[in-house]
């Protein structure tokens, strides 16, 4: 279980476009707007969502190819400018993922700020064929990720949200409602697999009204795991989408001060750059929670460079080249997978830094 570089960013910012760690491979942010022969943004492009997603999708694939490990993505985040295409993007699954027979991946996605004009970043984890998976809950049409999918020791559960039975749409209830589904519809999941809610060990939430956080936190169950809940536009009259991994059944975490680690993995809580950070100021905040990050690492005895994938939740969408800047001068040589992405963070913060380190 060792850190290892299997394919560089294809612009040469510095850091991994794939990185391996024993069975797991985390891939950086791979963008809509950029040409896949160039690398650079096509604005022939503009308002193209199903070419953007094209793009996006075939660069994941490219990557995993170049790597070794074709057909291995299990978990995928999907960050839009948009939700009006969603079912459009879904039916790009099977030409690009290779599971339409079995959906053996997961699928999570979102509407977030974009860059420019960008109008999709993927985020991938792939596993090594030396895990088994097995999709438990697959969806019923073929050609689409699966709901549920469990390889190794964890259960990657596909990103759910509240608008079905009933619940009201556009209206003060309409947050309450849907998110009570929500989490009765993953409990279902786990439960399919065998496992129970309180095994999640990370937990991704958006939510369409960051105000609404404390109606969040005050009627969502109170598990103990890594979780970032950031705010999105979402679309589609939905007020969240909740999503994640858990465990298998038999398998145990240490759980620490906004740290969890489960099978072979650290799973680090959002840290965010406002809790002690100057307001306004985002260098400020993105050193504070750098500072946050390491110190829940040294929670099990782990440094920076440990961290295999780093999610960079910004305010301000444009201030990633400046942010990158201050992650290099942190990681140094050690730079984990990143993929910066747009939202709306708790108490107007700038900065919030998600990630997921290697227990060794």
């Amino acid at each position: 279980m060792r850190k290892q570089v299997l394919v560089e960013d294809e612009r040469g910012r510095g850091f991994a476009a794939v990185l391996k760690y024993g069975p797991y491979l985390f891939l950086s942010g791979s963008e809509g707007h950029r040409d896949l022969d160039t690398e650079q943004i096509n604005p022939d492009l503009a308002g193209k969502a199903l070419e953007q997603c094209r793009n996006s999708y075939g660069r994941i694939q490219r990557r995993l190819d170049e790597a070794g490990y074709p057909n291995s993505a299990v978990w995928i985040q999907n960050f839009t400018s948009g939700q009006e295409w969603r079912l459009q993007r879904m039916a790009l699954w099977p030409e690009y993922f290779g599971h339409k027979e079995h959906g053996l991946a997961v699928s999570f996605g979102a509407q977030a700020k974009m860059w420019g004009l960008n109008m999709i970043t993927t985020v991938a984890m792939a596993i090594t064929p030396e895990l088994e998976r097995d999709a438990i809950v697959p969806q019923p049409e073929l050609g689409r990720a699966g709901r549920v999918v469990r390889a190794g020791p964890f259960v990657f559960v596909i990103g759910v949200r509240g608008t079905y039975a009933g619940a009201p749409e556009e209206t003060p209830a309409a947050f309450g409602a849907q998110l009570r589904n929500c989490w009765a519809a993953l409990e279902g999941h786990v439960t399919a697999a065998g496992s129970r809610l309180d095994d999640f060990v990370r937990v991704d939430a958006c939510i369409r009204n960051i105000n609404c956080l404390p109606e969040y936190r005050s009627n969502s169950p109170g598990l103990v795991a890594a979780q970032y809940v950031v705010g999105m536009p979402m679309g589609a009259r939905g007020e969240q989408e909740i999503g994640g991994i858990a465990l298998t059944p038999g398998e145990s975490k240490d759980v620490r001060d906004g740290a969890v680690r489960a099978g072979g993995l650290v799973f680090i809580s959002a840290c965010k750059g406002v809790d002690g950070g100057p307001c306004g100021d985002r260098a400020g905040q993105t050193h504070h929670a750098l500072s946050q990050l390491a110190a829940r690492l040294r929670l099990f005895d782990l440094g920076l460079d440990g961290v295999l994938r780093l999610d960079v939740f910004l305010r301000d969408v444009y201030f990633e080249d400046a942010c990158l800047a201050i992650l290099h001068e942190a990681f140094g040589a050690n730079m984990p997978a990143l993929t910066f992405i747009g939202a709306e963070l708790e108490n107007s913060g700038e900065v919030e830094l998600a990630a997921i380190a290697g227990a060794a």
